[in-house]
């Protein structure tokens, strides 16, 4: 554990040194959170929705990357090194993966504090601090295990980074962010709801499944760590697919 915590803090520090990176992440949640004041002084609204859901959009926007990161890694020469170490290769490259998710965690208090720069206001009451503490740590979680599976699948690709604009926006409407104040469509509720991401979003923005209180946040947040367990150990059994692959049948490049 503690070898992978070391190898998590070094590809996070490799991440965030890469200009890139940073300036997505800064510009996606800055023009979220401006977009979010302008319909806040003509509509109204809680400002803790407002600026939470564009944290979200930064952090999903961040781990979107997740799509071509591997293929960064061998645009860098370094991804034949990950996968032909002594250990579990996937160990190192889900430690390159979850650089991406957890990056994507600084988009939360910079929405916050732009808002609250902005609008001169908090933008959060002390009631709501612990339900967006664990919805965010829980976000996280989500980020992580739909980054494991996108990079997992998206290396077989050169040209993966082709496709991280295609994931933004038709995941976060499919997991509800864009609907607080009206019901999405069934077919569109049903389809969200096996993305990791719709569950601790809904806790986030108090949606309907979490509308009834203690005990529905409580499921809602068990029936997400759920679905992002599932996600993970696909990845984890996808992984090992790949790796043979690249491994034994020399049929996936990595330099």
């Amino acid at each position: 554990m503690r070898r992978q915590l070391r190898m998590m803090w070094f590809e996070l520090r490799q991440f965030a040194s890469v200009p890139y990176f940073a300036q997505l992440m800064v510009v996606a949640t800055l023009s979220a959170v401006v977009t979010q004041v302008l319909a806040w002084r003509v509509w109204g609204g809680d400002p803790a929705v407002l600026w939470v859901r564009s944290g979200i959009i930064g952090m999903w926007t961040v781990s979107t990357c997740a799509t071509g990161i591997l293929g960064f890694e061998r645009y860098k020469g370094t991804l034949v090194y990950l996968v032909a170490g002594r250990i579990d290769p996937r160990r190192p490259l889900a430690a390159v993966v979850s650089s991406v998710s957890t990056f994507g965690l600084a988009a939360m208090p910079l929405s916050w504090a732009i808002w609250t720069a902005l609008t001169r206001t908090a933008g959060v009451s002390m009631s709501q601090v612990p339900r967006l503490i664990g919805g965010t740590v829980l976000l996280w979680f989500a980020c992580l295990s739909v980054a494991f599976v996108i990079a997992t699948v998206f290396v077989l690709t050169p040209n993966a980074i082709a496709y991280e604009s295609l994931l933004l926006a038709p995941v976060l409407i499919a997991s509800g962010l864009l609907f607080t104040q009206s019901t999405p469509p069934a077919w569109l509720h049903a389809a969200g709801m096996v993305i990791p991401i719709h569950w601790p979003i809904d806790m986030l923005l108090g949606n309907r499944e979490t509308a009834g209180g203690a005990l529905a946040t409580w499921t809602n947040a068990s029936i997400g760590l759920t679905v992002s367990l599932i996600w993970m150990a696909a990845a984890w059994t996808l992984g090992r697919v790949v790796l043979d692959r690249a491994c034994r049948s020399a049929t996936l490049e990595v330099v």
